[in-house]
């Protein structure tokens, strides 16, 4: 949804049910049969609608298992999408997504709706009943794409109908499937706001959507998932802030967003010519938009240094968000190459990283391609090295589970295994037990987040498995 809030205690307390419009007494009743009442949805003016616990739960246990409201894939071989796509091609300066999100909108109309188009199964009135709760922006007037939609394929449909689906499926679709490509929305969980520091977390388990709890939640408590990736928890306020908007459209306040507070993801080394040592961490932007995603040197002003306490000046903070530049550019630069970059090189840019950078995300995405690089050389003593490197990171710049860090210590216990095979027998076993201990700290998280079933546990499992073999040989 296109707000993120907080998930406080005592924070925005229920204030009933709201307008009728929003449905707040259907989702409950909905909550109440599905799911026995465990969580509980309310209105408010600041926030619209929540959910709240009704109970508690310890960091771990499984919340609830939701089937799909609606799934929807491309039909290559349907009539209707195939004029869809014809549309899409030859009027893109109307279209502004892909064809699937059209096709979305077009699967959820009704029989009654669907008279006349060809190759359409569409949704039943209540599942469509349900999709129309979903947030979305107010239409007022159907886009130039739902009014073609309309004329070409759905002749009995109304235009403002088929722009508040589009809308929905964009704003609150998951990923289904990759061939064919196809969304799924949920409903009850499409009603859990955004925090960069959730208490909460989702995972498929065949098509049903399994919520569990990622941090301890006590009665009252607001249940919020992210809306970003794993990895995109560990980005900077910024970057996080600027792809919530793009993508869901609001500008994120949770407790990790709240302005000049200090970004843990945005470490540098102190400037003064007397320090040089200590860490400066950048201060989170002010609420509400930003033009863009740029590392300002305004989140640097004032900034104090963990060793001298010293703060920084508008002209040490320009030069810090400049040495910021470089090494996006130097990111980027490693990312979009296809070559293998020479020692010498891959050298001079990590002492670059090291004299400017100490707790910086960054620094962790340009130590994410050196693994790599090692990686393919074969270098796995240089690889295990900035895999620690990269752990440690991921534990100092985010505040709980975090499967970015579960997969950079499996990564990790890979890198031991494969080391084990260029030492002696004496070394051998240290290898062993170094990649015992970071397989078993990725599945203390991995369960936690995603259940003893998961393939991100059982794979690990696989490895402690093999690794036992091996280390009785």
């Amino acid at each position: 949804r296109p707000r993120a809030q907080a998930s406080a205690r005592g924070e925005g307390r229920m204030s009933g049910d709201g307008p009728e419009s929003v449905g707040v007494a259907h989702i409950n009743e909905h909550g109440k049969v599905e799911f026995g009442g465990c969580l509980r949805c309310s209105w408010s003016e600041a926030k619209g609608r929540i959910l709240r616990a009704t109970r508690t739960w310890k960091e771990g246990e499984e919340i609830l298992v939701e089937h799909p409201l609606h799934i929807v894939v491309e039909d290559e071989k349907c009539a209707a999408f195939k004029l869809l796509k014809k549309l899409c091609k030859e009027h893109d300066e109307h279209f502004d997504y892909e064809p699937l999100w059209y096709w979305c909108a077009i699967q959820s109309l009704t029989a009654e709706q669907l008279k006349g188009a060809k190759g359409c199964s569409g949704a039943s009135p209540e599942v469509q009943r349900n999709l129309l709760l979903l947030h979305h922006e107010e239409v007022d007037e159907p886009s130039r794409a739902a009014n073609m939609i309309v004329k070409e394929i759905a002749p009995n449909a109304d235009p403002i109908t088929v722009e508040r689906l589009i809308q929905i499926w964009v704003l609150n679709c998951f990923e289904y499937s990759d061939k064919p490509q196809g969304y799924s929305t949920y409903f009850f969980s499409s009603f859990m706001s955004h925090s960069c520091c959730p208490n909460a977390v989702w995972h498929y388990t065949g098509t049903d959507h399994v919520l569990r709890c990622r941090r301890d939640i006590s009665v009252g408590d607001e249940v919020c998932i992210s809306y970003l990736p794993e990895n995109g928890l560990l980005q900077s306020a910024p970057n996080r802030r600027m792809e919530l908007h793009e993508t869901k459209r609001f500008w994120c306040d949770c407790e990790r967003c709240l302005p000049d507070h200090d970004d843990f993801s945005r470490g540098l080394v102190c400037p003064k010519p007397k320090c040089k040592k200590g860490v400066v961490f950048a201060k989170t932007p002010l609420a509400g938009p930003a033009k863009d995603n740029t590392l300002l040197p305004v989140h640097l002003i004032g900034s104090t240094c963990s060793e001298c306490g010293e703060a920084m000046t508008r002209p040490e903070a320009t030069k810090l968000a400049a040495l910021e530049k470089k090494l996006q550019e130097l990111v980027d630069e490693y990312t979009e190459s296809d070559k293998d970059p020479p020692q010498r090189k891959l050298e001079l840019d990590e002492a670059f990283v090291d004299e400017h950078f100490r707790q910086h995300v960054l620094a962790d995405l340009f130590f994410e391609q050196l693994c790599t690089a090692y990686g393919s050389k074969k270098k796995y003593g240089e690889q295990r090295r900035l895999l620690e490197r990269r752990c440690a990171f991921h534990k100092a710049a985010y505040p709980g589970l975090s499967g970015a860090h579960a997969w950079a210590c499996e990564a990790l216990g890979d890198c031991h295994r494969a080391l084990s095979a260029q030492k002696n027998p004496n070394e051998k076993k240290a290898s062993f037990a170094d990649a015992q201990r970071c397989y078993h700290e990725a599945l203390e998280v991995l369960r936690l987040m995603f259940g003893p079933d998961h393939e991100y546990v059982t794979d690990v499992e696989s490895k402690e498995a093999l690794l036992e073999i091996e280390a009785s040989r």
